[in-house]
């Protein structure tokens, strides 16, 4: 009969292979260019969008004057 320490070993190791498979997903391929949205240049951009802007589509975005608006999601 497995005891209360033997359970959570089980459930331990069922959230790493969970985490695991979670953090192999892969990564897509960037290439240099200026960002469609804010027109600032990158070394990596993702569908023509740099990494800020990817990352703040539902949050204030960057704009090449320096200034920021409110990004509405709309791609």
């Amino acid at each position: 009969m497995a005891d209360v320490i033997d359970m959570a070993q089980r459930l331990q190791a069922a959230d790493n292979d969970t985490a695991i498979a979670a953090a192999c997903v892969p990564v897509p391929r960037g290439v240099p260019g200026d960002c469609h949205q804010c027109g600032d240049e990158s070394k990596r951009l993702v569908d023509g969008w740099c990494a800020l802007c990817r990352d703040a589509r539902d949050k204030t975005v960057k704009t090449r004057g320096g200034g920021f608006y409110e990004f509405d999601g709309d791609r």
